[in-house]
């Protein structure tokens, strides 16, 4: 049986896995500021 980490890697099980994808880039890459991030969140 797949891990949940590996079923959420899944594009069948989570069709939003680009923007997850983007969005938790953008956070790492603004050091977690959700402010500047919430056009992916948006998405």
């Amino acid at each position: 049986m797949p891990s949940v980490n590996e079923r959420l890697r899944d594009p069948d099980i989570n069709p939003c896995l680009s923007e997850s994808d983007s969005s938790t880039r953008c956070m790492a890459e603004n050091n977690y500021g959700t402010e500047r991030c919430s056009t992916y969140f948006l998405k």
